[in-house]
């Protein structure tokens, strides 16, 4: 299987983007796989019985596992929905990742950006496609295992819980590269001031221009990277952000205006999308979130190097995946 080529393969980045806002409201139950550092302090009375609070100390700080979450995956896979996945490594890359913690209790919505060029556990199969073991890779790589389908997602997310340290994640959420135009169309287009020119794609699209994109304008703005400005993947990241930031509020608007838009939206981008979460369920929590606050998403830091084969590998700082670990599924204890 190759690597992801950071010259040509950003293909899906925003598809991600876009199933993450369709799904920001979405995450439904509550868990987590305990993590192996963590103690559990019982709660004690005479008269009644209550559940054990899962506790874990971190520099000296005393944490408690926040309750009612749920998490959700979300995934821009560079594979194209039309194509069926041959072999057992076939399953595209999911190159865009991002984690969405919605904590009802506190009526807000945590993320976590997830670097796709991280370096960690992810599983492996061997020639008649059964697993035989992990090996350190780009977490992009994880999904490319299986079917493209629900097995590659499974492996996808079996190596974010392994990133952040054991937490379990509740549902994913899988949307491939030909969605984002339909997505963004249905988004009622998202306007644009371009900062580059990209008229040797699109005569229309030329530097200073201001206009609504459509259908695939709004794929060529977020993909375009080596014939766009200074060809570097940090301009194309800022672009990126734009129009999720853009997308994400004209979401919104939407949504909170009509649930029936959230059922219309599912069944659009449907054909796109890989979920093991109901409809029913996603659109009632989609619902139900509306009215959330949306949090900066945090991010994972490290050291990015490149490996003798000309590939980008990012290597996480250990303590800021604790750090995360706990910004997103845990809280300090309050002391008197």
């Amino acid at each position: 299987m190759k690597r992801y080529d950071q010259a040509g393969k950003a293909k899906w980045l925003i598809l991600v983007i876009a199933a993450g806002i369709l799904l920001l409201g979405v995450i439904l139950y509550a868990g987590g796989r305990r993590l192996e550092t963590r103690s559990v302090e019982e709660a004690r009375g005479d008269l009644t019985q209550t559940e054990a609070v899962e506790t874990q100390e971190y520099n000296g700080v005393t944490y408690q596992r926040r309750e009612g979450l749920t998490s959700i995956l979300v995934m821009g896979v560079d594979h194209d929905s039309a194509v069926e996945s041959e072999g057992a490594y076939q399953g595209g890359q999911g190159d865009f990742q991002r984690l969405i913690v919605i904590d009802p209790e506190r009526q807000v919505i945590r993320q976590l950006k997830i670097d796709r060029d991280t370096m960690t556990e992810c599983t492996v199969l061997g020639y008649l496609g059964s697993p035989i073991g992990t090996k350190e890779m780009q977490i992009s790589l994880a999904h490319g295992f299986g079917d493209g389908k629900e097995e590659s997602c499974e492996y996808a997310r079996e190596a974010v819980e392994g990133l952040l340290l054991g937490e379990s994640i509740d549902f994913y959420v899988a949307m491939n590269m030909d969605g984002i135009s339909e997505l963004n169309d249905l988004a009622g287009g998202v306007t644009v001031t371009l900062e580059d020119d990209f008229s040797s794609i699109d005569p229309a699209m030329t530097k200073g221009t201001t206009l609504t994109l459509h259908g695939d304008q709004a794929e060529t703005f977020v993909r375009s990277r080596m014939t766009v400005g200074d060809g570097t993947n940090a301009s194309r990241m800022e672009r990126q952000e734009a129009f999720l930031s853009q997308l994400a509020s004209q979401l919104g608007e939407k949504i909170r205006a009509s649930e029936q838009f959230t059922a219309d939206l599912y069944d659009a981008l449907q054909p796109y999308l890989v979920t093991d979460m109901a409809r029913g369920r996603i659109i009632n929590e989609t619902w139900n979130a509306r009215a959330y606050t949306l949090e900066e998403p945090c991010q994972i830091t490290g050291e990015h190097r490149v490996a003798e084969d000309g590939f980008t590998e990012f290597y996480p700082d250990a303590n800021s995946i604790q750090q995360a670990v706990l910004e997103l599924f845990w809280e300090p204890v309050e002391t008197n």
